[in-house]
């Protein structure tokens, strides 16, 4: 692709709120980028991952469904702005994902009602959740996805760090295209084990009360996400932000926003 073919690209109306500029021949991000603002979203990133393992440490020890959490997106790419979502990535239990889901909505919603930080380090989005079935079902699917290889690859676990590690483990596939960052990865996680383990599956009386709750989680949660995610995207829509729309991707055993950003990035991985 030539750099008349890139700005082209670049600036028809589907892309024209990516905030990209092309000089000599490079592309940029803006037209003040610079050292400093770099550190300054690395330190922003810094922040919110660190409050993101703090609400993580709570949650998993209120909810015991939970396997692990990490936080994907520009935050673990250290390249935050301020008010970027903090996005999280989840696996809980085999058919405990919707009371899961549940219990964390509503711990968000009181740290913002107590301010127990600052808001833009409140901005959890939970933008990619699956049950054990579901996220094995989801990498098996694209296994053959270089983007979701390094996605997976980048996420930065902040509890349940030797689920995290048994994930990338069991999808060594990911080695094919990235070996030295992979087996760098799951060395720096042998180092760590934050003493999680997975859960007993409730069983008899209590078994049948915890699935009967995990039914009305998903019928309640799951039409109400839907909801909020049709409103939010007739606001982006409103500000022009097409590439930003998503679509809620729903099932009882995953929860996930895909983007048309996201759609296109693996459009142009996949060639």
């Amino acid at each position: 692709m030539t750099a008349e073919e890139l700005r082209s690209l670049l600036t028809s109306h589907d892309f024209a709120d990516l905030k990209f500029i092309i000089k000599d021949d490079y592309l940029l991000t803006s037209h003040n980028e610079s050292l400093s603002s770099r550190l300054e979203r690395e330190q922003i990133s810094a922040a919110k991952l660190e409050s993101a393992a703090s609400f993580a440490n709570l949650l998993t020890r209120l909810v015991p469904f939970i396997r692990t959490i990490a936080v994907t997106g520009s935050v673990a790419y250290g390249s935050a702005d301020k008010w970027d979502d903090i996005d999280l990535f989840v696996v809980t239990e085999r058919n405990r994902l919707w009371i899961s889901a549940f219990l964390m909505l509503l711990q968000v919603r009181l740290y913002k009602l107590l301010a127990l930080r600052a808001p833009h380090l409140l901005s959890f989005c939970l933008s990619y959740v699956h049950d054990a079935e579901g996220f094995s079902n989801e990498s098996r699917r694209n296994r053959a996805n270089s983007l979701f290889a390094r996605e997976l690859l980048k996420a930065e676990p902040v509890a349940g760090m030797e689920e995290y590690r048994k994930i990338l483990q069991e999808n060594n596939w990911v080695s094919q295209y990235y070996s030295a960052p992979y087996f760098k990865k799951l060395e720096m996680l042998g180092e760590t084990f934050d003493g999680a383990s997975r859960p007993n599956r409730s069983a008899g009386l209590r078994g049948f009360i915890v699935d009967w709750t995990e039914g009305i989680a998903y019928e309640f949660l799951s039409r109400y996400l839907r909801v909020r995610a049709y409103i939010a995207n007739l606001k982006l829509e409103s500000e022009g932000k097409n590439l930003r729309t998503f679509d809620p991707i729903i099932s009882s055993a995953s929860c996930v926003y895909t983007s048309n950003f996201y759609r296109w990035l693996s459009a142009l991985w996949g060639e």
